[in-house]
């Protein structure tokens, strides 16, 4: 029999309830890690705490965050760039689209074996060939002059790319304690925002002043030079230079799971499935605007210049900067309120969402700015997918759960980016005007984020939940320490 209270007075209990079962769960955590740690173990149902203590976990953490911000400028170059690849391959809408649809399939094909590469292998080596992957194809971008050899080059940093956020994630759970994940991780949301904002009005200035080689060559020399410097410095874990704990932790915590029961394991999870929604709906609205499509969509339907679009697409990436740092600092201190900020965020990129599509031709800029922060603020609330991912599920399947987390917004940018080309072109050739079939193929990114959304809000009991087995006590694994 229910009890005589309003459902609106037992909201709030429930939502303290979890929220307080949230924060003993991490206390616990971070209690069993320093134990175990203390006694050269490796506790297998728990990210690990730091060995080192002071600035080393930060350096460590800089150094994987580096080669983030530079696989974000490398993905969002096309957002200034978009029109004049059109003018120097020659292609439309649809090839231009194809560019980043190509770059982001291998980014979303590659999530899952890159998360299991980093439970299985660590993430120093995937940080390293991911890195030296976007070098070789920055390289080749600047230099081609023919469509194909372009696209090997986006391919190229697609692939590069694809191994960067899960292992910086990677390297985040191994060095820092469980209650400072959501935060640590959106700091490294930050710091790809940082390398967004680099590809949008520098980048402009960069390809004014020294052209499309020259600006794309500098880019290659810049990621060589972080190469290098992870290449020599980078440390995975506070274990050893090898890495030795998260592989020893899988080896013994894993040794009876098949990589098949893992991933169907991870999948079952409603908590992983309530992350890849959010991720799809926030993640993928910013994608979808910010990589190609959205200064074309501001030249062409409102009638921006080349120098102000840019300087828009730059205001939704600091939306996105602001408010993963923001989420990231909430979630840290009350994780209880982690699905109801993912669905106010879902809320508000649904309404940036629809006003793209009814805004009618040459908006004004001040009419502009409110939709296009929403997709901003939506894509840097995005972020606390992964901690949601990261507290669903054991230790030796986080990376797994991770990347299945990150596949979902760049699933949806892939569909909602080749889509929309393929609505432009096929509106143009109807005999609509460029505004028209711009505003109108918006329709599309709409249409994936409230189906989304829905899902979002059906799983918004499971945001965050851990799944723990019948016997909730994992087992202390023995493990060498490090000399």
């Amino acid at each position: 029999m229910r009890s005589s209270g309003s459902p609106s007075a037992a909201a709030p209990q429930e939502d303290t309830l979890q929220e307080d079962t949230l924060q003993d769960d991490r206390a616990q955590e971070d209690r069993a890690q320093e134990d175990t740690a203390s006694r050269g173990e490796t506790w297998a149902g728990a990210s690990r705490a730091p060995v080192a203590r002071g600035i080393l976990p930060w350096a460590m953490w800089a150094l994987g965050a580096l080669c983030y911000l530079a696989a974000m400028f490398h993905r969002m170059s096309l957002s200034v760039a978009g029109l004049t690849a059109q003018e120097r391959f020659d292609v439309d809408a649809t090839g231009l689209a194809v560019f980043s649809v190509v770059q982001l399939t291998l980014y979303a094909l590659l999530q899952v074996p890159v998360g299991i590469g980093n439970d299985r292998y660590g993430p120093r080596v995937l940080l390293l060939g991911g890195t030296a992957l976007m070098a070789v194809g920055a390289v080749v971008f600047a230099l081609s002059t023919a469509y194909p050899a372009a696209m090997v080059g986006r391919a190229l940093i697609g692939a590069g790319d694809a191994c960067m956020f899960v292992s910086v994630l990677r390297i985040t759970r191994n060095w820092f304690p469980g209650h400072r994940y959501a935060f640590v991780a959106a700091l490294t949301g930050m710091i790809g925002g940082l390398g967004q904002i680099i590809a949008t009005s520098p980048l402009a200035v960069l390809l004014n002043g020294l052209g499309w080689t020259g600006a794309f060559l500098v880019a290659g020399v810049v990621t060589v030079v972080v190469l290098v410097a992870t290449a020599v410095a980078l440390r995975e874990s506070p274990v050893g230079d090898s890495g030795g704990a998260p592989r020893r932790a899988v080896e013994a915590d894993g040794s009876g799971e098949r990589l098949r029961d893992t991933l169907r394991l991870t999948w079952r999870s409603p908590g992983v499935r309530h992350a890849l929604l959010t991720h799809f709906v926030l993640m993928g609205s910013f994608v979808s605007f910010t990589a190609v499509l959205g200064q074309p969509y501001l030249v062409a339907a409102h009638g921006l210049s080349d120098g102000a679009a840019a300087g828009m697409v730059t205001v939704v990436v600091l939306g996105f900067v602001v408010s993963s740092t923001a989420a990231g600092q909430v979630a840290s201190r009350r994780p209880g309120l982690r699905g109801r900020l993912v669905l106010a965020a879902g809320v508000l990129a649904l309404c940036g969402a629809v006003a793209l599509v009814v805004l009618p031709a040459g908006a004004t800029v001040a009419t502009l700015l409110p939709p296009l922060l929403a997709l901003g603020v939506g894509g840097g609330v995005s972020m606390l997918a992964f901690d949601l991912a990261r507290s669903a599920g054991p230790e030796h399947r986080a990376g797994v759960a991770s990347g299945l987390a990150n596949m979902g917004g760049f699933t949806f940018a892939v569909v909602s980016q080749l889509a929309a080309g393929l609505a432009i072109d096929g509106l143009l050739a109807a005999g609509a005007g460029q505004a028209d079939a711009h505003r109108y193929a918006f329709a599309i990114p709409l249409v994936l984020a409230a189906v989304g959304f829905v899902g979002v809000a059906r799983l918004r009991g499971h945001a965050g939940a851990a799944q723990r087995p019948a016997d909730s006590s994992e087992p202390v694994i023995p493990t060498t320490t490090a000399s």
